[in-house]
C-alpha cells in the first residue's frame, strides 16, 4: 500500500482542471487494467472535481464536461436518445467508462449516459491524444472516466428537485429529478458499502417538426403548411417526449488484507418515452378547423424519430487488487448489457391511437477481462505490463406489428441484423524519471480484433443481404512522450507525446437505414481507420492561475465520415476516405479574482479536413461534417465552502456543416448545425448543516438553434439537497 502510495505521488506529471489541483495530492486511479493514473498520460489532461459538478449549472451528465476544451457533445437536446461525445473532432474514437468501465457497445453506443445521475458523480477524469488508447483499443481522440465516490464513513444524501420552462413548449415541461445515496463502514472499516438510486421524469418538449413526405401530392384543401429552408413542408411539430429515468447502483470494498482489495458494482439502469401532445399548424380550407390528419393520414406518427421505447442497462464489475512490496497487480472482470425495445407507427397507416407498426428490439452484451502488473525497477524506471480481453455480442430485429401500441401484437421479422467480436490485447510500457523535473515513457500496445458471425437479413431490400461477415484486425500501437519543467522557468510545464492507433467501424457506422426524411445507404464494407496522433503543449501554474496551451495533430488513414446530404438523391453514407487529418489548438485559463471568485475560459480549433478521397474528389479540402471549427467556453464561478455560491457559464460554436460538401448551414432549419449561443446559471446557498438550496437557469436568452434537433429554449430548476 504504501507503494502505491508514493507511486501515485511521484508520477503525478500533468495539472488537472480544478482550483485545488495544483498541490498534486490527490491519487487518480481510472480502475481500468489497461491505464496508468490519469495525470500520469502525457497530454492534455483535464480532472472535474465534485464542487464544480454540484455548483455550475450542470443539466444532465454530459454537461460537466461539455465546458472544457477539445470536447464537443453531439446534438446536445434535452434528452437525446443516443449522446455522443467527441474528442478532438475524432467521431466514435471517444472511450467513455464509468469508475473504470467501458460503456461503449459493439454498435458504438453510450445509452447509459442518459441514465447515470449527475448527483453520483464525484470526479470526472478527460484524457485526450495519443496514450488514451491505454485505456482500450479505439480511444484515438480521448477518454471519459466519470468516477462515484465511495464512502470513508457513514454518509448519506437526499436531493430533490422541479424544473420547468419559462416559455410555453419550448423545454423539458415538470422536470423532476430525484437522488438519494447512502453509505458506511464495517469491520474496523476495512468493509465500505454504498448504495444509490435517482429518478427523473418530464414531460418533455418538441425538437423536430413533422415533414410531410413527397409522396403525399394532395394538399389543395389544406391550409397553414410551412415550407422551411431545406424546401420540407411542415405541419406541425414531432410531439413532446415524455420520459422516465430510473437508475440505481450498489457498490462494495473489501480490505481482506493489509495487501489485498477486493471491490465490486451492479448497477442497473433504465429510461422510457412516449411521444404525445402533438401541435398542429394546418387547417382546414374550407372549415379554417385546424386538422390532424392529411387526406385521413396521420403523419404524426411513424416518423422514426418519435414512438414509444424503454431502454435497459445492467453493469456489474468485479475487482481484485493484490499489493506486493514494490508492485501490485490487479485482475478484473466487467459485463455491461443493454436490453431495449422501441415502437412506431408505419407511416400513413398506423395512427397515434395504434395501427399498423413496426418495432426495432436490441439486445447487446460487453464482457471484459483485464490483468495488469506494475512494478518499480529501480529508482527511475517503473514497468507496466497488461492483457485485456473483450467479447461483444449485438443483434437488432425490426418486426412488423398489428397495433404499434400493444407489444404482443408483433408478427414477422422483416429486418435483423448483428455481429460478434473478440478482443485480444497486451500492453508494455516503461515511465522513467530521468530527474525531478523531467520524465517520459515509451509504451507498446497490440490489439488483435475479430468481428465475426456478421449478417444482415432485410425482407424489404433482399439484395443487400450478407451473411457470415467477419474482419480481422492485427495491430501495433507504439507511443512515446516526454514531459519537462524547466527550472529556469517556475511554474511551466512542457508536455509532448505521438503514438498511433486505429478505430474498427461500429455496427451503427455500417448500418443505418431510413428514417423519416432522412435518407441512409448502408456500407457493412466500412474499413478500420488507422491514426497517427501527435501533440506539444505548455501549462502553467502560477498562485492559483491556471494556463494551457496545446497543439494537436491528428492524422487519419481510411478515415470513417459522413458523405451525402441525407436526401433521396444523396443519402448519407459513412464510408471510408482515403487520408484526413485533423489538428488545432486547445487553448484554457483559469484566472483567481478575488478569493473563491475565478474566472474560467477555453477555446478550442478544430480543422478537420479530408485531404484524399477518390472516391468523391468534390469533398478534398472540406471541413468533416457536424464538426465545429470554433468552440468557446467563459464561466465566472464563486465556490467558498460554505454560504452563498454562484457560477455563470456561456457557450459559443458558431454555425458548421451538415455534409461534406460543407454546404452553408440554414437556420432554424431541422438537420443542420447553426450558430450556437446558450447561457446558463447556477446560483444557491450551502448551509454548514448540509443543506444545500440552490437554483439553475439555462439558455438564459431562449436562443433555439438546431443542433441537428432544436435545442431546449429558457427553463429553470428549484433544487433541495441535504448531505450528511
Amino acid at each position: 500500500m504504501m507503494f502505491k502510495t508514493l507511486c501515485n505521488l511521484t508520477l503525478c506529471v500533468s495539472f488537472g482542471y480544478s482550483m485545488q489541483s495544483y498541490t498534486l495530492n490527490k491519487s487518480i486511479i481510472t480502475g481500468n487494467a489497461l491505464a496508468t493514473d490519469v495525470e500520469k498520460i502525457p497530454g492534455n489532461v483535464s480532472v472535474i472535481d465534485n464542487k464544480q459538478i454540484q455548483h455550475m449549472p450542470n443539466a444532465k451528465i454530459t454537461d460537466t464536461i461539455k465546458k472544457i476544451a477539445g470536447v464537443r457533445v453531439d446534438n446536445d437536446v434535452g434528452f437525446n436518445p443516443r449522446p455522443k461525445i467527441k474528442i478532438r473532432g475524432i467521431n466514435y474514437g471517444t472511450l467513455l467508462m464509468l469508475d473504470g468501465v467501458i460503456l461503449s457497445d459493439l454498435e458504438g453506443e453510450n445509452r447509459i449516459l442518459n441514465q447515470i445521475s449527475l448527483y453520483d458523480i464525484e470526479r470526472v477524469e478527460v484524457a485526450r491524444g495519443a496514450f488514451s488508447s491505454l485505456y482500450g483499443a479505439g480511444a484515438i481522440g480521448g477518454v471519459v472516466n466519470f468516477i462515484t465516490s465511495m464512502p470513508t464513513q457513514f454518509q448519506s444524501q437526499f436531493l430533490i428537485s422541479y424544473g420547468n420552462e419559462f416559455i410555453n413548449n419550448t423545454a423539458d415541461k415538470n422536470l423532476i429529478r430525484a437522488f438519494a445515496s447512502v453509505g458506511d463502514v464495517f469491520i474496523d472499516k476495512r468493509l465500505r458499502l454504498k448504495l444509490s438510486a435517482g429518478y427523473t421524469h418530464s414531460n418533455g418538449y418538441s425538437s423536430f417538426p413533422t415533414i410531410l413526405p413527397s409522396s403525399e401530392t394532395n394538399t389543395s384543401n389544406i391550409n397553414n403548411i410551412v415550407i422551411d429552408k431545406a424546401g420540407n413542408r411542415i405541419i406541425g411539430d414531432g410531439g413532446k417526449r415524455n420520459y422516465t429515468i430510473y437508475d440505481i447502483r450498489l457498490k462494495a470494498e473489501y480490505d481482506i488484507s493489509d495487501s489485498d482489495i477486493l471491490s465490486s458494482m451492479i448497477s442497473f439502469s433504465n429510461h422510457n418515452y412516449t411521444f404525445g401532445h402533438f401541435k398542429s399548424y394546418i387547417s382546414d380550407k374550407n372549415t379554417g378547423e385546424s386538422i390532424n390528419l392529411v387526406n385521413g393520414k396521420d403523419y404524426f406518427v411513424g416518423s422514426g424519430l418519435g414512438g414509444m421505447g424503454t431502454y435497459s442497462h445492467l453493469l456489474g464489475n468485479l475487482t481484485y487488487q493484490h499489493d506486493f512490496e514494490e508492485s501490485y497487480f490487479k485482475i478484473s472482470f466487467s459485463t455491461m448489457n443493454l436490453f431495449s425495445l422501441w415502437q412506431d407507427a408505419k407511416q400513413g397507416e398506423g395512427d397515434r391511437y395504434g395501427g399498423a407498426g413496426s418495432t426495432q428490439d436490441i439486445d447487446s452484451t460487453s464482457n471484459y477481462l483485464d490483468m495488469l502488473y506494475r512494478v518499480n525497477l529501480n529508482a527511475i524506471h517503473s514497468l507496466n505490463t497488461a492483457m485485456q480481453f473483450r467479447y461483444y455480442t449485438f443483434t437488432q430485429l425490426n418486426a412488423n406489428m398489428t397495433n404499434w401500441k400493444d407489444y404482443k401484437s408483433r408478427t414477422d421479422v422483416y429486418r435483423s441484423y448483428g455481429g460478434k467480436a473478440f478482443v485480444t490485447s497486451a500492453y508494455l510500457s516503461v515511465d522513467s524519471e530521468w530527474l525531478p523535473n523531467l520524465s517520459s515513457t515509451l509504451g507498446m500496445r497490440y490489439d488483435y480484433w475479430k468481428n465475426f458471425n456478421g449478417y444482415l437479413l432485410d425482407n424489404n431490400n433482399p439484395t443487400t443481404n450478407r451473411n457470415n461477415q467477419g474482419a480481422i484486425a492485427s495491430v501495433l500501437s507504439p507511443k512515446a512522450s516526454i514531459n519537462y519543467a524547466p527550472n529556469f522557468l517556475q511554474g511551466i510545464m512542457l508536455k509532448s507525446s505521438i503514438g498511433s492507433g486505429f478505430r474498427m467501424p461500429t455496427m451503427r457506422d455500417m448500418y443505418q437505414f431510413t428514417h423519416s426524411n432522412t435518407y441512409w445507404e448502408i456500407n457493412p464494407d466500412l474499413k478500420q481507420e488507422s491514426a497517427l496522433s501527435f501533440d506539444i503543449g505548455m501549462e502553467y501554474q502560477h498562485k492559483g492561475f491556471e494556463g494551457k496551451i496545446y497543439y494537436y495533430d491528428t492524422e487519419l488513414w481510411d478515415m470513417i465520415y459522413r458523405s451525402g446530404t441525407g436526401k433521396q438523391d444523396k443519402p448519407y453514407q459513412n464510408v471510408n476516405a482515403g487520408r484526413g487529418r485533423i489538428h488545432g489548438i486547445e487553448i484554457s485559463a483559469q484566472v483567481p479574482i478575488f478569493r473563491d471568485l475565478y474566472i474560467e475560459s477555453n477555446y478550442t480549433l478544430t480543422l478537420a479536413t479530408i485531404l484524399k478521397n477518390n472516391a468523391k474528389k468534390d469533398t478534398e479540402g472540406k471541413q468533416l461534417a457536424a464538426t465545429p471549427k470554433h468552440i468557446t467556453n467563459l464561466a465566472l464561478n464563486y465556490f467558498p465552502q460554505y454560504g452563498l455560491y454562484a457560477s455563470i457559464w456561456a457557450y459559443y460554436a458558431p454555425a458548421f456543416y451538415a455534409d461534406d460538401l460543407n454546404t452553408p448551414a440554414l437556420s432554424n432549419t431541422y438537420g443542420n448545425y447553426e450558430s450556437q449561443f446558450t447561457l446558463n446559471a447556477k446560483c444557491g446557498y450551502n448551509f454548514k448543516n448540509g443543506i444545500d438550496l440552490s437554483a439553475s437557469f439555462m439558455n438564459i436568452t431562449n436562443n433555439r438553434f438546431y443542433d441537428f434537433y432544436q435545442v431546449a429554449g429558457a427553463n429553470y430548476s428549484l433544487q433541495l439537497r441535504y448531505k450528511l
